[in-house]
């Protein structure tokens, strides 16, 4: 881990278990900036939500991946940018679930994603290589 004032650089491994020290260490960022709790909140569930994606389908073989987590603070956003070696996926092109349809006719799956994108205020995806790059952005209100 590499943690500068308003910087902090997380490297994970692709095991589900390595979510929650990463939900710790952006709660304590958040709370050395004094980022609201709801703020907060949105941005651990969403990178929750993003990286058990990852975890559970991005990968073709079951070898250790290194996943690096970035978190900046900055002008009143907080911006979390992973970036991984998993297969190529942009989430942002997952189609919306039918979140009207009856509950035993909705298809598994998509709904993590797009509680991701409705609690971050933007989201951007790139692909550099072998590498996918997500960008979460959460502005923050005090």
């Amino acid at each position: 881990m590499i943690a500068a004032p308003n910087h902090l650089c997380l490297a994970i491994k692709n095991d589900l278990a390595e979510i929650a020290r990463l939900s710790e260490s952006v709660e304590a960022m958040g709370q050395k900036h004094g980022v609201p709790a709801e703020a907060l909140y949105a941005v651990n569930l969403a990178l929750d939500e993003i990286l058990t994606n990852v975890i559970s389908y991005g990968y073709d073989d079951q070898g250790e991946h290194q996943i690096l987590v970035r978190l900046n603070f900055n002008a009143g956003e907080l911006v979390a940018e992973l970036e991984d070696d998993a297969r190529p996926f942009n989430p942002l092109e997952a189609p919306a679930p039918d979140v009207e349809a009856p509950l035993q006719e909705r298809p598994i799956g998509g709904l993590g994603i797009h509680l991701a994108k409705t609690m971050m205020d933007d989201m951007a995806y790139r692909r550099e290589g072998e590498k996918n790059i997500l960008i979460l952005k959460k502005k923050i209100i005090r």
